[in-house]
């Protein structure tokens, strides 16, 4: 395993996801916290980095707030169809809800027949987790790409454990990507973080811009450095040199 190299404060923007990389994965995603001694380090690592740092995430923003709180930080939520593109600013929405209400109303059944499985909706995207009921692996993955049969601007995403629809075209390295054309990530070297799938969008992305794309655990990717899991991840903070 290749670890990553030590980080410029300088010079290098950060990029982290948040679910099996900030925090473990767990059975209720509500039930993750991160802890005040791990937030203050985010802090401090904002603000040596002149706020060059982003979470990027399946999650909402509103959701990383609440459990990053006090943090500020620039975020992209809903895998970049929510951005806050500096802490403390505005974010930006680049669908709305109600585009998805037609695969709500076809997933209904479903989720009535299989009470095991749960969906979460973000607004913009439906997330249906089956982490506590393997079984049903095969049976949500049919029924989320059946819901988004025919709708070329949906895309149908599987994740660990979960399978998701989101509008086609935007992902997490598209969402990297458009931070680093604004301050205060231009001009910089992007650094990723991130252990699931749909983080090898950024992974890429960051590749092929010569920054340090950071694999997350044991699986296969992109990515030219390895950290093992969420605890070495912040060993890894603790000594990058930010």
């Amino acid at each position: 395993m290749k670890r990553p190299p030590a980080i410029d404060p300088t010079t290098h923007a950060l990029f982290l996801d948040f679910d099996g990389t900030l925090v473990e994965l767990v059975d209720d995603p509500n039930n993750v916290a991160l802890a005040a001694d791990r937030v203050e380090r985010l802090d401090e690592m904002t603000r040596r980095l002149s706020g060059a740092l982003a979470v990027v995430s399946g999650r909402r923003i509103g959701d990383l707030d609440r459990f990053l709180a006090p943090l500020a930080f620039a975020a992209a939520g809903v895998h970049g169809l929510e951005r806050r593109r500096k802490p403390g600013g505005e974010i930006e929405f680049l669908m709305q809800p109600e585009a998805l209400d037609p695969v709500r109303d076809a997933l209904a059944p479903t989720l009535e027949a299989n009470q095991r499985l749960r969906l979460e909706d973000k607004g913009t995207a439906l997330v249906l987790h089956y982490r506590t009921a393997p079984d049903l692996a095969e049976a949500a993955k049919s029924v989320m790409r059946h819901a988004a049969d025919g709708r070329d601007d949906l895309i149908v995403m599987e994740g660990d454990n979960i399978v998701e629809v989101h509008p086609a075209g935007m992902d997490k390295g598209k969402a990297l990507a458009d931070f680093m054309t604004t301050a205060p990530f231009e001009g910089r070297i992007p650094v990723y973080l991130g252990d699931d799938t749909t983080d090898e969008f950024a992974l890429k992305i960051v590749t092929e811009m010569e920054g340090v794309a950071i694999k997350v655990g044991g699986k296969e990717s992109v990515a030219q450095y390895r950290l093992a899991d969420v605890a070495d991840v912040h060993h890894w903070l603790d000594v990058c040199g930010i």
